[in-house]
């Protein structure tokens, strides 16, 4: 699930001057091209810049366009530019997840559309309300699901609300870097401080979240620490005082990407705790995988994807949550876990996920520079 940022949109209108770096060379891998919006490359990393990253691994030139960058500069394989200037005005590959950036495709020669779906559309209604039609996503989707070059979606539930607009759409479901949560040997002080065991949540905290299971977890297990790393949404903060009030729950300021794997490797229990309703149930929730690369547990509300996977546990009461919870800080050193974790990680790669968007544009012939 993508959390917006306030104010992003106007990313897009502060963005200056047009494609004009050097033309690839016939026969390279075409470069990729992220335009801007509401994401920054620091902040909250989600399944755009994980794609990205792992198309920098594969060997594509990588661009990352975010105007709010004072200077170009470089980070885990990926070009981070401040505007167009530097970034090729044709052969490239389009990475796009945010359907009003189609007003941008005529300003390149010879682009080919990745259009991926990162959630059920209805995420982008609240933040729509009172903007014209002209800048909703749903007044763009539809042009975009019928020019891309390759639409994906991260879910099941997405491709089966999709699959009558392309039949040809294909499911890459969210990954992980198995070496970036699998080999942390640090653990932050602060949650040194907080006591054991600890049962995690990293992320967002927003309407998705269950803020009333979780009181009822939270108050049932005085024996454990409750800790949640992220944002807070302002709506969000009055339910998350509640459950500070408990004692044992903590909320920790927003740290930068990078350290995020410390955090995890710190829990003893990865939680998913999201209302299951129209919206969560197309999500295929990132921390997830991230949790179980540390070789963590994960219990989870029965989203479908976490319904589906051999290594979550899903309960939707307080008495079931509580149960699974404790079951899985039990679970957490044994052997028989961490190797089907490990697994599990390496199965889930953003590599291999890439793979297939690769293998498809290679099958199409739109994966290198033409001759």
């Amino acid at each position: 699930m993508v959390k917006r940022l306030p104010g992003a949109r106007k990313a897009q209108a502060q963005l200056a001057g047009a494609p004009s770096g050097p033309t690839p060379p016939q026969g390279e891998l075409r470069p990729v091209v992220y335009l801007p919006t509401w994401a920054r490359w620091d902040e909250m990393r989600q399944r755009p810049q994980y794609m990205l990253s792992a198309f920098a691994r594969a060997g594509h030139r990588v661009y990352f366009v975010d105007p709010r960058e004072p200077n170009a500069r470089h980070a885990d394989g990926v070009n981070i530019v401040p505007s167009l200037g530097s970034v090729p005005g044709s052969h490239v590959i389009l990475y796009v997840h945010f359907a009003p950036l189609a007003a941008m495709f005529g300003s390149f020669n010879d682009a080919v559309v990745v259009y991926d779906i990162l959630d059920d559309l209805s995420i982008y209604d609240d933040d729509e309300v009172g903007m014209p039609e002209e800048r909703r996503v749903r007044s763009h989707h539809s042009s975009v699901m019928e020019s891309a070059d390759v639409v994906v979606a991260s879910a099941p539930e997405l491709i089966a609300t999709h699959q009558s607009e392309r039949d040809d759409i294909m499911l890459v479901e969210n990954g992980v870097e198995p070496e970036r949560f699998g080999s942390v040997e640090t653990s932050p002080e602060n949650m040194a401080e907080i006591g054991n065991p600890i049962v995690g949540y990293h992320g967002a905290v927003a309407r998705w979240f269950d803020f009333a299971l979780m009181h009822g977890v939270v108050e049932a297990m005085p024996e454990a620490q409750f800790v949640v790393v992220g944002p807070v949404d302002g709506d969000a903060e009055r339910s998350i005082g509640q459950l500070e009030a408990l004692g044992n729950f903590h909320r920790l300021d927003p740290v930068p990407s990078d350290e995020i794997p410390e955090y995890v490797a710190a829990f003893d229990v990865g939680l998913v705790p999201f209302v299951v309703d129209d919206l969560t149930r197309a999500v295929s929730p990132l921390k997830m995988y991230e949790y179980l690369a540390a070789g963590v547990p994960v219990v989870a509300t029965p989203l479908p994807v976490c319904v589906a996977h051999p290594l979550v546990e899903t309960a939707s009461t307080v008495d079931a949550f509580v149960d699974a919870v404790r079951s899985a800080i039990v679970v957490r050193d044994s052997e028989a876990f961490i190797s089907a974790a490990d697994a599990a990680a390496d199965a889930a790669s953003w590599d291999s996920r890439v793979d297939v968007v690769r293998s498809r544009l290679s099958e199409q012939g739109q994966l290198r520079v033409p001759s």
